[in-house]
């Protein structure tokens, strides 16, 4: 429908749900019905001689004069243009129109009818739909970054390849210029992947000990020699975000970015999402770093258990007779031991070997592997020593044994027999590690019949 047509029909050209209107070939408006003035907020006799253009808004009014009315003059017609009118209160109302030009006797246009839609409704379904449709690809773009780190973390076997993996992903999901991340200890937080432009040790001691993200911009900071570094490594803004283990922060992820952009709820999700997958990631590793720990070593004193110990035997053995170089097997049982069992109770006697291993861990040189064997025994493997030093050591040990311990009523001491096995493979036929450690054990026990408190070395 056209402002002409129908014209004759006064209900119809007022009742019609569309504005209408007639120009003269000027472009002033002759007539407009009832819905249009409502629109606008002016009554109808008001815009009679208004110039149609002074409706719309200046992007319309140029659109609908450079492009529009020329089409109009030239085809007669033009159908679903866009434009926008302006209200009397200043209100955008955003329309389609169609319109007609009715030619005169010379050619040029007599009349123009204008039918005007408002599509205000419609905008806002649309406007609705990208909205919707926004969220969707920002949900599916979330869903990706999260699918893609995770996928990455299944790799990752230790506390560092963790943090070198999170910072990647961290940089590469938010678009930043880079990314570090830092693991919490009773020192403070130490860098341990990606790479920090400048000490963030500081500040993160002091503000990310809170469970949630921190956005710092450099031009608000306060503690100006932090911005002052900042600003000298180019980073206009940075984000904190913790890494959470129950009510503790166990580490951090820090972005960086070159300019100031703003962190939106959306990205702030993201940030938390990744943070915590990362953090179970970490409570997997340490868990089995724990499990490792326990398979390997005595729960009771931390020193190597059996197993441990009869694997490091058995390289030491391997590489003697590979290089023709000694090796010695230390075997400590303490003398004495049960009698403190059985006067005080077990929790006394776990203090007891608990102190007894670290005598043996300051009594050893670096690179010897001490364990413990089973109830109060205890093994040292010492590669590349002879008879003479083997036995320096083992009496540096039966000394530290037999000191008076601490805690212990009377201030009781303890004395240890020790026996040292030393292996030679140079001409000899290769010894298992049943053999030296049966060795080292009948030594120790000749030590213990001659009187206890003794070293007796031999040679196999």
């Amino acid at each position: 429908m056209t402002a002409g047509e129908d014209a004759a029909d006064p209900e119809l050209w007022e009742a019609a749900p569309c504005g209408l209107l007639t120009a003269d070939g000027d472009g002033r408006i002759t007539r407009v019905n009832t819905t249009l003035a409502s629109w606008i907020g002016r009554p109808a006799a008001e815009l009679v001689g208004t110039p149609f253009v002074e409706l719309l808004d200046p992007g319309s009014r140029i659109f609908y004069e450079t492009r529009q009315l020329p089409t109009l003059r030239l085809d007669g017609a033009v159908h679903e243009v866009a434009l926008t009118v302006i209200a009397s209160d200043g209100a955008r109302i955003p329309g389609l129109m169609n319109a007609t030009a009715v030619a005169g006797p010379d050619g040029s246009a007599e009349r123009i009818d204008i039918a005007l839609f408002d599509v205000t409704r419609r905008e806002d379904w649309e406007r609705q739909l990208l909205s919707a449709r926004r969220s969707a690809e920002e949900s599916e773009a979330r869903a990706r970054v999260l699918q893609e780190a995770s996928a990455a973390f299944v790799t990752s076997d230790t506390e560092a390849a963790l943090a070198e993996t999170l910072a990647e992903s961290a940089r590469s999901a938010f678009a930043a210029t880079g990314a570090a991340v830092h693991m919490a200890t009773g020192a403070g937080f130490v860098l341990t992947g990606g790479a920090e432009p400048a000490d963030l040790r500081t500040l993160l001691d002091e503000r990310a000990r809170a469970d949630r993200i921190l956005v710092l911009r450099v031009d608000e900071e306060q503690d100006r020699s932090l911005a002052e570094a900042l600003e000298e490594a180019r980073v206009a803004e940075l984000t904190v975000t913790p890494l959470v283990e129950g009510d503790s922060v166990i580490g951090a992820v820090t972005c960086f970015y070159g300019r100031a952009r703003g962190v939106d709820a959306l990205e702030t999700g993201l940030h938390e999402a990744l943070a915590r997958q990362a953090a179970q990631v970490l409570r997997r590793i340490r868990l089995q770093a724990q499990l490792e720990a326990y398979a390997l070593h005595d729960p009771l004193t931390g020193l190597d258990n059996r197993a441990a110990l009869r694997s490091s035997l058995a390289d030491a053995l391997a590489r003697a007779a590979e290089e023709h170089a000694p090796v010695a097997l230390i075997f400590v049982d303490l003398d004495g031991f049960k009698a403190i069992n059985d006067d005080f109770d077990h929790t006394e006697g776990d203090a007891v070997l608990r102190e007894v291993a670290s005598r043996l861990g300051r009594s050893i040189r670096q690179g010897d592997s001490v364990g413990r064997f089973g109830g109060d025994e205890f093994l040292i493997v010492c590669e590349g020593i002879d008879e003479p030093v083997a036995e320096a050591i083992a009496e540096r040990i039966r000394e530290a044994i037999r000191r008076p311990l601490t805690g212990i009523a009377d201030e009781r001491s303890i004395s240890a027999s020790i026996g040292v096995a030393v292996h030679r493979p140079a001409g000899r036929e290769p010894l298992s590690t049943s053999d030296i450690v049966r060795s080292a054990d009948e030594a120790m026990y000749a030590a213990k019949q001659a009187g206890k408190d003794r070293v007796n070395v031999i040679t196999v």
